[in-house]
């Protein structure tokens, strides 16, 4: 599992490291720290989401963490030819979008829908890794929403849903970050472990 980061560690990294990073403005941001466990190993929830809430002062103050995934499940690297010929999308890490999600519904129920394109690869190896392979794509929307996973979802499997969304495991933690945000729009930006 993720070590715990400060805030100071993750405001730094996102300025550092995030492309397309262009500064604080007023708005709420998901900071995703992206395991190098996650990557190795298939179906497991071992990312953390951190929200940050920027006002008019553009100084960034830490609100909550969640844990999750920000990769596509091996049911998605399996089958992804009814989505894609050319392989699963795996949005890419070390990138930032401003206002990149935007409230809405998946699969019935409240979530946050991708609004603009997210760098993302296609991975087609078929070998159950998601891996950020060949080609970065960076004009297309994937519908890589914000969801949370299903209601009776255990805190460590994936399971086949997962399809290059940003998903929380933990259904109470979901529900109190989707009342916080308070259909506010939503900056997205994944980082490597560090």
């Amino acid at each position: 599992m993720l070590r715990n980061y400060s805030d100071a560690e993750i405001i730094q990294r996102v300025e550092t490291y995030a492309q397309g990073f262009d500064g604080w403005r007023k708005g709420v941001y998901d900071c995703w720290i992206r395991a190098d466990k996650s990557a190795k190993e298939v179906d497991i929830f071992a990312d953390k989401a951190y929200t940050f809430v920027v006002s008019d002062d553009g100084v960034p103050t830490f609100r909550m963490v969640c844990t999750g995934t920000s990769l596509t499940g091996s049911w998605a690297l399996k089958n992804y030819r009814q989505y894609s010929k050319l392989g699963a999308a795996v949005l890419a890490s070390n990138q930032f979008v401003r206002d990149s999600h935007f409230y809405g519904t998946h699969k019935g129920y409240a979530a946050y829908r991708q609004g603009k394109p997210f760098p993302f690869y296609r991975d087609g190896d078929l070998d159950n890794l998601a891996e950020e392979l060949g080609e970065l794509h960076t004009n297309e929307i994937i519908l890589a929403n914000c969801h949370r996973a299903k209601q009776n979802a255990t805190s460590i499997i994936i399971y086949n849903w997962s399809a290059a969304c940003l998903v929380r495991n933990s259904y109470s933690q979901w529900a109190g970050w989707l009342a916080f945000m308070g259909k506010r729009p939503l900056s997205v930006t994944i980082l490597k472990e560090f």
